[in-house]
């Protein structure tokens, strides 16, 4: 399992930060206008393990561009080294070229499906000016059939499933997946960042990663560095974990060699992603949420536990908890198909009153693990994409349990202890509930007429609280991906017409529960206005009843629930009930209220 305290993590920055100051010089630039075709230089990158190596480059031609990089230059490398890798490889990205000892520039395009050994060179008068914070870039217009070099993308420690959320995450760029190795934290030990040393930008780090990889440009005296030679992510200014790389081989590939590589612990923070580079500082600490997630196979008696960071980047935060918590399930597991899910998630943020609690129970008789990601995926949009309020979070804890037995039950009938009642009087409902494969059981709900409700028949329905929750059960082969397209399957309410997040956050908490029964009428009252409802107290039907958690009540309490009631305004009237089943199917009946 990871473990890395920031202190560790902050010793190993400034470690690096100061070999690097005592040993790298102010960066010379070689005048982009001096450059001609013919002129033979040198390149500095790592094709394997961790050491710097040169290959031989010539100018073959100045291709000008629009501001505000004036020029690109075409090169064609050659040597040993380039003998070795094939070419230009994906995560030769930002390797430094040089003309009489001064930076030239990097490396950051290349030819696919060709000559991988002609490449074009970002001039290293704009990558220099990250170092300084330089405004947004316009994008670059290309020679036909140049393209950025694929950015090598490692997703550690996750399998098909759960890495294909991420790959539809990062498709619209131009990332190429590798293998996911983890590395040894031995290999990363007398590695010292220097121009052409193989960097990682990390994106998740812990159990599980994501981490692309690239070269380092330059570096100045205080720790500043630039490398890529070309965009990330193009998202301007970011907060991205940044650590050392070591690169295990140079794949050979028709369209453009790569380098299989892993990452060591975090060094500094990726601060720039721009048009022309990427730039950040080694030694300073980058901000993480850190996202804890605990399975518990009861089946098997396995208990597992994975620790993940990730970066504080809104638009990226779901896809990396939601495959981590994906893949923890997954890995705990070992098998896809069907089971009973407990379902217990925490969100903290310095920005909200309290924690976010949300449980439930889910069912499926094709793949549990999809399903307990649902509340999951709702919780991080309210909390991300709500257009209420900002919130950052601190903080994200799963806990869940699953076992591979079918803990359902259907409602059969439902039946009041009378079918006349007055205004203000309350009458019991006796629901026959039959468990799978078992003998029926019996619960009982309390519903409560309001005073202002008109003599008059309505219907009472009684059913499971995931009915309207989902519009359909889950069905066979059931898959993330199609769990997501099904906008009719997904437990989403929309967030307009909230008048506050806060609001939001507590009908999430709250909302009807998967394990519930629920006995819901509409009473006819003159005025519908909350006003004009008694607030009922909740009350229960048995010790402790809503007052433990769902899944110690599940596992504890089985034979107990409580229940309470909700005034709905003109929506009606609900009662909800908990029990230690996943609810299927419904009932109803009339009942006259009499003056």
């Amino acid at each position: 399992m990871y473990s890395m305290s920031m202190k560790k993590l902050l010793i190993s920055g400034l470690l690096i930060w100061l070999i690097l100051s005592s040993g790298v010089g102010a960066t010379e630039v070689f005048p982009l206008d001096q450059v001609v075709p013919g002129m033979k230089g040198y390149g500095k990158t790592v094709v394997q393990g961790a050491k710097v190596e040169e290959f031989d480059f010539e100018v073959l031609d100045i291709i000008p561009q629009t501001p505000p990089i004036p020029s690109l230059i075409m090169i064609e490398v050659s040597g040993d080294l380039i003998e070795r890798s094939d070419g230009i490889a994906s995560g030769m990205s930002g390797s430094p070229v040089y003309l009489d000892g001064k930076l030239l520039g990097a490396i950051g395009y290349g030819y696919s499906y060709t000559n991988h050994r002609i490449g074009l060179v970002t001039p290293a008068e704009s990558m220099m000016e990250l170092i300084n914070e330089v405004s947004d870039m316009d994008e670059l217009p290309l020679p036909k059939d140049f393209e950025p070099l694929a950015t090598p993308m490692l997703l550690g420690g996750f399998q098909n499933r759960a890495a294909k959320i991420l790959e539809k995450q990062f498709a619209p760029h131009n990332l190429q997946v590798i293998p996911g190795l983890t590395g040894n934290s031995g290999s990363f030990e007398n590695i010292m960042l220097e121009p052409g040393s193989a960097f990682g930008v990390q994106l998740l780090r812990g159990d599980f990663q994501v981490v692309a990889f690239g070269t380092i440009t330059a570096i100045t005296e205080t720790g500043s560095f630039v490398g890529f030679g070309h965009p990330f992510l193009h998202k301007g200014k970011v907060n991205y974990f940044v650590a050392p790389a070591f690169v295990h081989y140079t794949m050979p590939h028709l369209e453009i060699p790569y380098k299989i590589a892993s990452v060591g612990p975090s060094v500094g923070t990726l601060l720039l992603d721009r048009s022309s580079g990427v730039a950040g500082l080694l030694g300073k600490q980058t901000p993480y949420i850190p996202i804890n997630i605990q399975v518990h196979d009861l089946t098997e008696n396995r208990l597992r536990e994975f620790k993940v960071e990730a970066v504080t980047d809104d638009s990226l935060l779901s896809a990396l908890a939601i495959s981590s918590v994906y893949q923890g399930i997954d890995s705990t597991l070992d098998r896809i198909g069907k089971g009973t899910a407990y379902v217990r998630l925490e969100f903290h943020s310095n920005d909200l009153l309290k924690p976010i609690i949300r449980e439930n129970m889910f069912y499926s008789d094709s793949d549990i693990a999809v399903w307990a990601l649902s509340d999951l995926n709702e919780g991080l949009e309210l909390l991300i994409a709500n257009d209420l309020q900002d919130v950052t979070l601190s903080g994200i804890n799963t806990k869940i349990t699953i076992e591979e037995g079918r803990k359902t039950a259907s409602i059969e009938k439902a039946i009041p202890t009378s079918f006349q009642v007055r205004a203000g009087e309350s009458v019991d409902i006796e629901v026959l509930i039959r468990p799978y494969r078992q003998p029926v059981e019996y619960r009982v709900l309390r519903i409560t007429i309001p005073e202002e409700t008109l003599p008059g028949y309505m219907t009472v329905t009684v059913r499971g609280g995931g009915m309207g929750y989902y519009a359909s059960k889950p069905t066979v082969h059931t898959t993330w991906q199609s769990f997501e397209a099904e906008d009719d399957e997904m437990p989403w309410q929309s967030l307009s017409g909230a008048e506050s997040l806060d609001k939001l956050l507590e009908d999430y908490m709250l909302r009807e529960q998967n394990n519930e029964i629920v006995a819901e009428f509409y009473p006819y009252i003159d005025s519908y206005s909350s006003n004009d409802i008694v607030e009922e107290v909740v009350e229960t039907l048995a010790q402790n009843g809503n007052s433990i958690p769902i899944s110690e009540l599940v596992l504890l309490e089985p034979e107990y629930g409580g229940y309470h009631w909700e005034d709905l305004g003109s929506e009606g009237v609900r009662v909800r009930l908990t029990t230690q089943f996943v609810i299927e199917g419904s009932a109803s009946f009339d009942i006259e209220v009499i003056k």
